[in-house]
């Protein structure tokens, strides 16, 4: 009995050794980083701006993979099942909190097989409408809204996309009907809401912003719970509709059970590359704000949106696929 102590004292050293040497020499390979989408689209810019200044910083190639398909399950399972050794990362969007109720054949469980390395970035929400319907504030909107149920059309990416659910969040939390408009990407979306073949759209600002600066659409919130920096004369949903809080996210997640020095050092390394003024610009230009946060925040993130949506996807009667 005397022993077990010693024994307990001389694993734990054995094990804090071992943590410091992965430390010290991770990552001695390239590093393959997943993106679940076509390559030009949000994630992967984001994807590959990160990769491009990871690579020197650790001094190994960082490969990134485009493997859409699934609404970006394929990468998603592919990161869960890959050895948790630092090698396979995934560039991550808030849709990995929305796929598992989207679709009724799971293969993976985003909550426990999958850890958060860093947030890296937000794209705002930005509800936005054709400038010939008569509203102006979110206020105006809801009353319009009321006063015409199932007459306002509203165009997104597709069901089940951060857009899509971002207006059924908004519908039930003010009470309102509105027609939905799927199409296969939010830029055609958001022009025809400029060309008035739709009413509105809550659109991810990346793509509404130029229009709106034509003037061809009409802002009127976004969907954040604080101002947006991109657009920062427009309020938020929040200020009028308590509560509400939605944008699109990106960061870096990994495969369960990684060595806990691998992801500090990948978070220290991409914490610093997003607090570069160069890298920021970058982002700002192309609507995305910077927002780095710690692995355990990251992990926090997807669990409350997978609680979020989960409520959301039921509520809107949407049926898995």
């Amino acid at each position: 009995m005397r022993l077990y102590p010693r024994l307990v004292c001389t694993l734990l050293a054995i094990g804090a050794a071992a943590a410091e040497c992965v430390g010290q020499t991770y990552p001695t390979r390239p590093l393959r980083m997943l993106v679940g989408y076509a390559p030009g689209g949000g994630t992967d810019i984001i994807a590959r701006l990160m990769a491009l200044h990871l690579q020197p910083r650790l001094g190994q190639p960082v490969i990134v993979e485009n493997r859409p398909g699934a609404g970006g399950n394929i990468a998603s399972e592919q990161t869960a099942r890959a050895v948790p050794d630092g090698y396979t990362i995934l560039m991550a969007a808030n849709t990995i909190a929305i796929n598992p109720f989207l679709s009724s054949n799971k293969t993976f469980d985003v909550a426990t097989e999958l850890t958060g390395v860093a947030l890296i970035c937000n794209s705002p929400i930005l509800v936005v409408v054709n400038p010939s319907l008569p509203v102006h504030t979110i206020a105006e909107l809801i009353a319009h809204a009321k006063a015409n149920p199932g007459r306002l059309s509203y165009g997104t990416p597709g069901i089940g996309t951060p857009q899509h659910l971002a207006t059924e969040l908004f519908q039930s939390m003010t009470k309102t009907t509105l027609v939905h408009i799927p199409y296969k990407g939010g830029a055609q979306a958001v022009a025809d809401v400029a060309g008035g073949q739709l009413q509105l759209s809550f659109a991810a600002t990346s793509s509404a912003a130029p229009l709106v600066q034509a003037g061809r659409l009409r802002a009127l919130a976004t969907g954040g719970a604080q101002r947006a920096e991109t657009v920062k004369d427009v309020p938020t949903v929040g200020e009028t509709v308590s509560g509400y809080n939605v944008g699109i996210w990106y960061g870096i997640m990994a495969p369960a059970n990684m060595p806990r020095a691998a992801i500090e050092r990948l978070h220290h390394e991409l914490a610093a590359i997003v607090a570069m003024p160069e890298v920021q610009e970058r982002m700002f230009a192309q609507g995305f704000e910077h927002a780095v946060s710690t692995p355990e925040a990251m992990t926090r993130l997807v669990r409350d949106d997978l609680a979020k949506w989960e409520r959301v996807v039921r509520e809107a009667g949407i049926k898995p696929e």
